[in-house]
């Protein structure tokens, strides 16, 4: 959780309330207790991250994740944002 928190930029408990909030989208699997993300939900957790940043509350967040209506300036930015945690993971 620490670590996936630090890559994104947010708090613990925003990642837990985003879990929480949104689990119907993740895969999250624990392993001695411990939270294991796979990149798909970092993924996930970025765009969710994007939206809220924008404004948009939860509900508009759950209608975004359902209908896939991001915009292609919000892919680029999630792109961008991908490639930056990648640099930090292979560091």
């Amino acid at each position: 959780m620490g670590e996936a928190s630090s890559l994104l930029g947010v708090k613990d408990h925003i990642l837990r309330y985003w879990e929480k909030a949104f689990k119907k989208y993740f895969a999250i699997k624990r392993i001695s207790n411990r939270r294991m993300f796979q990149k798909s939900d970092l993924i996930i957790f970025l765009k969710i991250k994007e939206l809220s940043e924008r404004g948009l509350n939860v509900k508009a967040i759950r209608k975004v994740l359902e209908d896939g209506d991001f915009s292609l300036e919000l892919e680029l930015e999630i792109i961008e944002s991908l490639k930056e945690v990648l640099k930090i993971l292979k560091t």
